[in-house]
């Protein structure tokens, strides 16, 4: 039996010198499996680490529960975000997801597949949807780690940008929100954001995912491109796109097209988007329940690997 802390009323598991146990980790912090002690169900915690003063909790409490508060099928659900004050750190409570991210059943199980990939594209699509006309709200950090699905074959966005930026001093004013690995051109020149920002992000991450690979590498293997070069290349370069004998469809490679022009006045926006034959070809979730089967599998091998962790010293320390 592992050793658990209480968080309010979420039970956190924690290896025996303390450390959080991770199920997933980014720039910004960690995330963690919780259970909810009140209904038994489990959430996924959101861990920054970041000392708050007194003065600054409420408020940037209230900018994160503005943030988060969006009710929609295809937007991971929100319970609440609290500072920590024993261990100086901000905790976000989200939807738990047990079968993680793209990002995480890409390298658990190679890349995804194109019927796969339309189908979620279409569930991204409406989320973003929402939040550029509903919620008047840019993403800033759509990329493979934040597109998750659950065994009920859910894609939900989960994450925005803020959650790095709390990470980075807490300026509101900070250009540089989300990662800027998948940033579009316009916003590496500075320009203003715009919806369809979030769509060139999303056009990277399919890119990704469909090869297994990053779009932008250093050519020398284990060797990542510096910062500035990477972000050169984005603005200078012409668009990545997925090889022509990898095996993919016309009109998926038309949809990367579309989702990676250069001139963000030429890049569609998500509603457009929907209407693209690609979109149309896999949005039946019934074409994706065998490659569900499989990676639930892989899921739940993963999760007992991770469970185990938790009978052995060095769990991360904020």
């Amino acid at each position: 039996m592992g050793s658990y802390i209480m968080v309010g009323q979420f039970q956190v598991p924690v290896s025996p010198d303390g450390g959080w146990i991770a199920f997933g980790q980014g720039k910004s912090g960690l995330v963690t499996r919780a259970q909810d002690t009140t209904t038994g169900s489990f959430i996924a915690l959101k861990i920054i680490p970041v000392t708050l003063r007194e003065e600054d909790r409420l408020s940037v409490l209230h900018q994160l529960q503005e943030l988060y508060a969006s009710k929609h099928p295809c937007v991971a659900d929100f319970f609440g975000t609290d500072y920590f004050s024993e261990r100086n750190c901000t905790l976000i409570a989200m939807e738990y997801f047990d079968l993680a991210s793209f990002k995480d059943i890409m390298h658990n199980t190679g890349p995804i597949p194109e019927n796969v990939l339309g189908f979620a594209c279409n569930e991204v699509l409406e989320g973003l949807r929402y939040l550029h006309t509903v919620r008047r709200l840019i993403h800033r950090d759509i990329k493979p780690s934040n597109l998750l699905l659950n065994s009920r074959g859910q894609v939900k966005i989960s994450d925005f940008g803020m959650s790095t930026q709390l990470a980075n001093t807490l300026d509101p004013a900070n250009t540089w929100v989300g990662s800027t690995t998948y940033m579009s051109p316009e916003r590496i020149s500075g320009l203003q954001y715009v919806g369809n920002s979030d769509v060139w992000s999303l056009g990277i991450s399919l890119v990704e995912l469909a090869t297994g690979s990053f779009p932008y590498d250093s050519g020398e293997p284990g060797k990542r491109l510096e910062l500035v070069e990477l972000l050169d290349r984005i603005v200078d370069e012409e668009p990545p796109s997925v090889p022509s004998d990898v095996g993919f469809s016309a009109e998926f490679h038309d949809f990367v097209t579309l989702c990676l022009k250069k001139r963000v006045e030429e890049r569609p926006g998500a509603n457009a988007l929907q209407a693209h034959p690609f979109i149309g070809m896999h949005k039946n979730p019934q074409n994706v329940a065998p490659w569900l089967e499989n990676v639930m599998r892989a899921a739940a091998a993963k999760t007992v690997e991770v469970l185990q962790a938790q009978h052995h010293p060095g769990g991360f320390h904020p």
